[in-house]
């Protein structure tokens, strides 16, 4: 048998809960990044009523033909799809369409009005490795059914700039609307004359877009393709008289909330099935050009497209792994550190430190035990490394009396604790 590595698979990345960095341009992805993304979404999305909804990661792929568009870089380009027994299946791209689906299936209209879901969880993309985009990648993201009005789109957006600011991400809101059906064909008409007079300058992806999905364009990283698009109609212009006042009392609800942003003309989703509002939470620094962190918008024909009644739909997906990289950029502290080291001298002290150590934990403290044996130097070293805020060495003298010197790390400050008083001394000190 060969003894070679095996990496991991081009595109993929794994995450560590290691607490140094690789270098500064690269920094790891830890587990407590992670965590503090997932805790923070977990506390607030059920303050403004959303429930967890999980779906699987295979689906049919005649889901995401129908739902995100067969002309969609992602249904063209970047699924990982194959044949399971005669089935076309697909793992989830993205998973609004997954949620719509279940929402129809199982009838959800039918019992609750107006729903609202998030989810967290592995989406699949071949699309070509850079800096924040993963082959796979986790997305926390929700789902409102059942409201048309502007006062959803805004809490929604709320929520997410209350979310990202909770976690110190430096970000601007940017918003537009798309239009509709009554409104889109139009501008759709006016933007594809208007590309095709400018094809010699599009990169030739942007030629087939002019052809089979124009509004994407504008929405192409290539510097030329940016020029066209600067100088291209905008949406605003052709609005009808229901969708300009959609977004109008969006605006209106936004600064009342007290939630800055930015109208941005070239603001489109990479997905069919957005109409109307369109939104996007863009790093401000960190991500090169890799830099919407969170972005969503409405969906109101997809439940109907999708074998549903004709129920409108909003939400938004962020990107974890993207968010995670701006916190380690930052700094930010990533995983829960312990409270106390101990660190026993012998069998005898190690048996007692194990048995402080399941105290503390029933309390709620987080604590770490010495299993190696070293001397005290040594076992000091490992409770800095680890973080911990206090360090106790445990040796022949301390089991005898049950006193033993707790020593704060950052200052070198002692005192005498007694080890039957130790959960009660490092409560109160939280």
């Amino acid at each position: 048998m060969s003894s070679q590595k095996i990496r991991g698979v081009k595109g993929t990345r794994d995450v560590l809960p290691t607490d140094t960095y690789v270098k500064d341009d690269d920094p790891w992805i830890r587990i407590g990044h992670l965590h503090l993304i997932e805790r923070a979404a977990r506390e607030l999305f059920p303050l403004y009523g959303y429930r967890e909804a999980r779906t699987p990661i295979l689906e049919r792929t005649e889901l995401f033909v129908r739902g995100i568009g067969e002309v969609t870089d992602i249904v063209g380009k970047e699924m990982y799809t194959f044949e399971d027994h005669g089935d076309k299946v697909s793992m989830r791209p993205e998973n609004t369409a997954s949620l719509v689906r279940a929402y129809v299936e199982h009838n959800v209209n039918q019992q609750e009005p107006e729903t609202k879901w998030w989810y967290l969880g592995p989406m699949f993309r071949r699309e070509r490795q850079q800096r924040g985009r993963y082959r796979q990648f986790t997305q926390i993201g929700i789902e409102a059914f059942g409201s048309p009005g502007p006062r959803i789109d805004a809490e929604q957006i709320e929520m997410l700039d209350r979310w990202l600011r909770s976690l110190g991400i430096p970000f601007e809101m940017h918003l537009n609307t798309l239009g509709d059906s009554a409104c889109r064909p139009k501008y759709r008409e006016a933007l594809q004359a208007y590309l095709r007079s400018r094809s010699a300058d599009l990169c030739e992806d942007c030629r087939k877009r002019t052809e089979t999905n124009p509004i994407r364009v504008l929405d192409c990283k290539n510097p030329k393709c940016q020029e066209v698009a600067a100088g291209a109609p905008k949406m605003a212009d052709f609005l009808c008289d229901a969708c300009r006042g959609h977004f109008d009392q969006l605006q209106n609800s936004l600064k009342a909330l007290g939630v800055g942003f930015i109208i941005d003309s070239r603001l489109v989703r990479g997905l069919d099935y957005y109409t109307r509002t369109a939104y996007e939470a863009i790093a401000t620094s960190g991500l090169g050009a890799q830099s919407t962190v969170a972005g969503g918008g409405r969906y109101d024909g997809l439940v109907r497209e999708l074998g549903g009644p004709d129920i409108p739909g909003i939400g938004f997906a962020a990107g974890v792994e993207r968010m995670a990289l701006l916190l380690a950029q930052q700094g930010k502290e990533a995983a829960t550190k312990p409270a106390l080291f101990i660190a026993p001298l012998g069998d005898a002290e190690a048996a007692r430190a194990d048995q402080l150590a399941q105290q503390l934990r029933a309390a709620g403290i987080a604590a770490e035990v010495g299993f190696r044996k070293a001397n005290p130097g040594n076992q000091l070293k490992r409770a800095d490394a680890l973080g911990a805020k206090y360090a106790l060495v445990l040796g022949d003298s301390e089991l005898k009396t049950g006193r033993a010197n707790l020593k704060e790390l950052k200052t070198g400050v002692q005192q005498e604790v007694s080890l039957d008083e130790l959960v009660q001394k490092l409560s109160g000190d939280r």
